[in-house]
């Protein structure tokens, strides 16, 4: 394999965001390109009209271009890691992440970087630092993007045992004025298990720095237990610095929360916008809640057949993934509805022999259905609605590896309001309001936060 087609791969899989009806026109031309014969020109002739290359259609094209090289190159992106082992530099570079070098031993990761040493010497030294007995020491002295790339890249284990330690001074120097920064900043506190790396931010200056980096900062102190002076300040500054209602909202929120003072208490009951933190003074104060037309019920014959649970469910999710538009199409290609993973729509395929056509998944009563499939596959392991949404939206390994840190403990001061914060997703805040929504409006019951955060690792009531 030739360098180029490696260049080539990283050049198109770097897809960006495109309007809802460009996302759409892709996945109609993606499944033209998978109902198609291998070749070349009519590969060429369909791939002009996507917009953006994701690893789904670079898959398929790879398949019906006709080229070895090109499907060597989908075939070492796929790779396992044992298997790029034996493998040749060039394969190794596109298909080795770090997550999968840490699968490998020492040996084994010695002999891949022998191999790319020479052709990849920053992926080798990557992989060095890694395969050391103390990555943390080599790793601070390396340059600013060697420290993001490992650092945002390897396993919350990884972090955990090797690299939970409070960075020095020069090391900050280097990273702080990057704009991965907050991205850095958040993985560090949401594992709650690295205190030490979170030590170094408990003093940090936020003066040049955005909303979520105080926001993100003022979350830090709180996980920490240090319900100070200096923590209020943090939640001061995002305020001062926010610029949508939502952010206003939430920082007030977290200032009553540390306060219960009346100036957060009255900006939160001003506020006109519905969402977790204002639904949760509503709930307080006992206001009676007006949940509006945005809260529509979907109407087609064959959610009758549900009990008023699933329709709950079915109508929170469709809620908050796509606002009801069943041709919403992602760009990872999350379709219809209820955001179906195309990836998932097609292990669920051969696991129950099913005959989907892919454009069919769009069809509501069909992408229904998958979500009912993905559902049940949850309901092995959970019980709770917000349980159920997490591991939608990723999957079983991402949910069972984020409450290994014991997220969502019941006996925390601010639970589960720093766990929500802490897992880091947005929409997930938005289903919570929906599914409350939801149960008033089809089930006619008034469900407080209280109440739904309870049992959220047991049944509660068969469904």
């Amino acid at each position: 394999m030739r360098f180029k087609s490696v260049l080539f791969f990283l050049l198109i899989n770097s897809y960006v965001y495109s309007s809802e009806d460009i996302l759409k026109s892709d996945f109609d031309n993606y499944v033209k390109l998978s109902n198609s014969e291998k070749s070349y020109d009519n590969t060429i002739n369909i791939l002009e009209h996507i917009s953006n290359v994701n690893k789904i259609i670079f898959d398929e094209y790879a398949k019906k271009i006709d080229l070895d090289e090109t499907l060597a190159v989908s075939q070492c992106l796929n790779a396992k890691a044992k298997e790029l082992v034996d493998s040749y530099s060039d394969c190794i570079a596109v298909g080795l992440t770090l997550k999968k070098a840490l699968g490998l031993n020492a040996l084994e990761l010695n002999s891949i970087i022998q191999k790319i040493q020479d052709s990849y010497p920053n992926l080798a030294k990557e992989l060095k630092i890694i395969n050391s007995p103390i990555p943390f020491t080599k790793l601070v002295s390396s340059s600013k993007d060697m420290i993001y790339d490992i650092y945002l890249n390897v396993s919350n284990n990884f972090l955990y045992e090797k690299l939970n330690y409070k960075l020095p001074s020069n090391t900050i120097k280097k990273i702080k004025d990057d704009k991965r920064f907050e991205k850095f900043l958040l993985m560090a506190i949401s594992n709650p298990k690295l205190n030490f790396l979170q030590s170094t931010f408990l003093e940090f200056d936020d003066t040049n720095y955005n909303y979520e980096t105080s926001f993100l900062l003022g979350l830090n102190r709180v996980l920490n237990k240090k319900y100070d002076l200096k923590t209020n300040i943090y939640f001061e500054n995002a305020l001062l610095k926010a610029i949508t209602q939502k952010d206003k909202d939430k920082a007030n929120f977290w200032l009553y929360l540390l306060n219960k003072d009346e100036k957060s208490l009255n900006a939160l009951k001003e506020s006109n916008d519905l969402n977790i933190y204002t639904l949760y003074i509503k709930q307080q104060l006992k206001e009676k809640i007006n949940f509006g037309d945005d809260f529509k019920v979907l109407d087609y014959d064959f959610l009758k057949k549900y009990s008023n649970y699933k329709n709950i469910l079915i109508n929170s999710f469709a809620k908050t993934l796509s606002s009801f538009d069943e041709n919403k199409v992602s760009p990872e290609f999350n379709l219809g509805l209820m955001q179906v993973s195309l990836r998932k729509a097609e292990k669920l395929m051969l696991l129950y022999n099913l005959t989907t056509k892919k454009e069919e998944l769009l069809d509501p009563k069909i992408n229904i259905d998958y979500f009912t499939y993905i559902l049940n596959d949850l309901k092995t392991d959970y019980s709770h609605p917000l349980m159920f949404f997490y591991g939608y939206i990723n999957n079983k390994e991402y949910l069972n590896d984020k409450l290994k840190f014991d997220l969502f403990k019941t006996n925390s001061l601010y639970a589960p309001y720093l766990s929500l914060e802490l897992m880091g997703n947005e929409k997930a805040k938005a289903f919570i309001v929906s599914f409350i929504a939801y149960t008033k409006i089809i089930d006619n019951k008034e469900l407080s936060l209280e109440e739904f955060f309870k049992n959220l690792f047991q049944p509660s009531v068969s469904h």
